[in-house]
């Protein structure tokens, strides 16, 4: 009886001893949340506000084999790093990867219209205003440098406090249709000019249909300046 009880209890202790090693050769899943946390706050660490990140507990059920290098996170090819997004962990050795969901909040001061604005109007310092706003909530964009709208010309109207956004605004024409325009035309080495009406707008590097005021032909060329066209090309 004595004996079975002590073979008993070696194997009770044997089975602790196998449990307790086998758990410490389990990966911590708070060390995963903790690279994607970390990740996350890097990758907006230049933003004027911190992000504000949720991050869904991963399965308690999940078993990965202790990692014996860093951590690395990475966001997955087309993933986002604002909204909701999957952010990937992986292990070099053992090879393993895993995804945790997060919700990231980015919070930034972005340009607004300032008041009601009419489609084409060319846009200056007293047309917009900054003003906070959530990013994963812009999805068509958003501009935070007035450098990037002072000049450039509204392709639909805003109505006050909309986000100005890169799609709603162009680069304003170079030649404008009914527009008296400098032909240029290189014949060895030398320019031959003349005038032409444009027959529609276009911007710097795009093509023009061009009626020659002197001979009333048509011809096609390549704006190249404001208001100058270059023909024969």
């Amino acid at each position: 009886m004595i004996l079975r009880s002590r073979t008993l209890l070696f194997a009770v202790s044997c089975g602790l001893a196998a449990f307790a090693l086998a758990d410490s050769a389990i990966q911590s899943l708070d060390d995963i949340s903790r690279t994607v946390q970390a990740f996350l706050i890097e990758q907006h660490q230049q933003r004027a506000e911190p992000p504000q990140i949720r991050l869904q507990p991963l399965d308690p059920r999940v078993r990965l084999p202790q990692c014996q290098a860093a951590l690395e996170a990475f966001l997955p090819s087309g993933a986002k790093n604002v909204g909701n997004a999957s952010i990937g962990v992986r292990c070099s050795n053992p090879a393993w990867t895993i995804y945790q969901r997060a919700e990231i909040h980015i919070y930034d001061q972005v340009l607004v219209a300032n008041r009601f604005l009419r489609r084409n109007s060319i846009l200056g310092a007293a047309d917009f205003r900054a003003e906070r706003r959530e990013l994963s909530a812009l999805p068509g964009g958003y501009e935070t440098n007035p450098k990037q709208l002072i000049g450039k010309q509204l392709r639909q109207a805003l109505m006050t406090g909309m986000v100005i956004s890169p799609r709603t605004v162009k680069i304003p024409p170079a030649v404008r249709q009914g527009e008296t325009v400098t032909l240029i035309a290189g014949q060895s080495g030398m320019q031959v000019t003349s005038s032409g009406i444009a027959l529609s707008d276009a911007g710097i590097g795009e093509r023009v249909r061009v009626r020659n005021e002197t001979s009333k032909r048509v011809i096609e060329g390549i704006v190249v300046d404001q208001g100058r066209v270059e023909v024969g090309k």
